[in-house]
């Protein structure tokens, strides 16, 4: 699993992704207040809702760092690093999230019905769209 940070995302290239939760939460009678993430180089915001089992990913990015949020309900994060081939997966519950590096192939599995946030260093470029498919396979439990 993935090395939990309570404050902060990773901003560089490491072994190990980091697990997040939000910088500040506030729940009160008027409702919730998220802020997912407090610093970064970020250019892209993308939101969506997944169903349960949906897979989004399937690619890595040679350049674009990303910031994956979960809104609501869960999704595993399989994550391989294209170099060395090591693999690992982080369970994203509600309200927490994961920073993924350059040259980490991902795939996020849905686990329950979600809407999340999705922050990119780079926008989206059809010229050059810095996406390279990857089939990340589940981590097989033991």
């Amino acid at each position: 699993m993935c090395k939990q940070d309570p404050m902060t995302t990773s901003t560089t290239q490491s072994e190990d992704a980091l697990a997040v939760t939000a910088t500040f939460l506030r729940r009160d009678r008027r409702g919730v207040f998220v802020e997912a993430v407090n610093h970064g180089p970020w250019e892209t915001v993308v939101t969506g809702t997944m169903k349960t089992g949906a897979v989004i990913g399937n690619h890595y990015h040679k350049h674009t760092r990303m910031f994956f949020f979960v809104l609501s309900g869960g999704a595993i994060v399989t994550l391989v690093n294209v170099e060395t081939g090591k693999q690992r997966s982080c369970k994203i519950e509600e309200l927490h999230g994961l920073s993924l590096n350059p040259g980490e192939a991902h795939a996020i599995r849905f686990l329950k019905d979600s809407t999340f946030l999705l922050l990119k260093s780079l926008p989206y470029d059809d010229s050059d769209p810095d996406t390279f498919a990857y089939q990340v396979e589940p981590e097989k439990t033991t």
